[in-house]
């Protein structure tokens, strides 16, 4: 089963202006913006191939960088398992020039524990995150996704009190930054809602929820997925509470901003259909029921389309599959 609301923070703390800003190499700054805009739906392969050769010597770890934020691009995207290909191209290119423990490998490091752990991976992404937790960085993204993973692994062990601790721990991190009104802050108070649904603290999911909405509708870097996992998110709580055809409604939009996005993630589309489902289904609309569970069964045969799929849950075990 996957957990939806996990796939937000893969790409949440990526900031390219960040790593630019760290890198000493002018001609990477130059580099980056062209070749992010012109690469970022290719193909693994094709992309690294046209990073290199756009280079023209800035070196492996301007490459490395490059390569790590396509990574994060498709995981706004949904294209989980290009995220991991191109992040694990962008460890080699670091490991060219840098150290093994050297801070410029956390976020690639996540992207792949990210894919690992949607997968089901959960001992390999234990691994990365301790091999994540050993690295000392003194940005504050990379410590949220130290957080993030951590708190994702606890939820998958059913050890939510600890995961809500890891969240919290990454919320204070951001506002002592003074980035509590970022687009990272919003991805994590969607995950927090999660959670709060799952142990039923439904007062405590709302605001979780409401504030993750005011964060990204104000965000200048928030893409439609956001907003999607925003309205699974509140379509998950509104069917808890009882208020079907809000949630049907929310649902309805989060499914048409899924299939807006032509390279999502099946497991990320599944999610959707199947808690848009449930809800018609509450509402007494078995017709339009049938047909959205015969798309889900159409991408995966052995799913219960009859089963509700609690965002926490999308947000727990395995789901950061890139």
């Amino acid at each position: 089963m996957k957990y939806i609301a996990t796939i937000l923070l893969g790409v949440c703390c990526a900031r390219a202006q960040e790593n630019l800003q760290a890198s000493p190499a002018a001609p990477c700054a130059k580099l980056h913006q062209p070749v992010s805009a012109q690469l970022a739906n290719l193909a693994p392969a094709e992309a690294e191939k046209a990073v290199l050769a756009s280079a023209n010597g800035a070196g492996p770890s301007c490459a490395g960088q490059v390569l790590t934020d396509l990574a994060s691009i498709a995981v706004v995207s949904g294209r989980l398992d290009d995220a991991a290909a191109l992040s694990e191209r962008a460890i080699q290119m670091f490991q060219q020039e840098h150290p093994p423990d050297d801070p410029i490998l956390v976020r690639p490091l996540f992207f792949i524990a990210h894919v690992r752990f949607e997968h089901g991976e959960m001992a390999k992404a234990q691994k990365i995150l301790q091999r994540m937790q050993s690295i000392r960085s003194p940005q504050v993204g990379d410590r949220i996704l130290v957080h993030y993973l951590a708190a994702s692994l606890l939820v998958g062990q059913g050890r939510d009190r600890e995961a809500e601790s890891e969240y919290i721990a990454g919320l204070t991190a951001l506002e002592r930054a003074g980035l509590g009104g970022a687009r990272d802050a919003g991805s994590v108070w969607i995950v927090l809602g999660g959670l709060y649904i799952k142990e039923h603290r439904l007062v405590d999911a709302t605001r979780a929820l409401d504030r993750a909405s005011a964060i990204l509708s104000s965000a200048a870097d928030a893409t439609p997925l956001d907003r999607m996992f925003v309205l699974l998110g509140r379509g998950a709580l509104l069917t808890k509470r009882r208020e079907l055809a809000q949630a049907e409604q929310d649902l309805r939009n989060a499914l048409a901003i899924a299939d807006a996005e032509p390279r999502l993630d099946p497991d990320i589309l599944l999610s959707v259909l199947i808690n848009y489902a449930q809800a018609l289904r509450k509402n007494h609309r078995s017709g339009e029921a049938r047909s959205i569970e015969a798309r889900a069964a159409a991408l995966h045969p052995q799913t219960q389309v009859n089963a509700i799929v609690d965002v926490t849950e999308l947000a727990g075990k395995a789901t950061l599959k890139k």
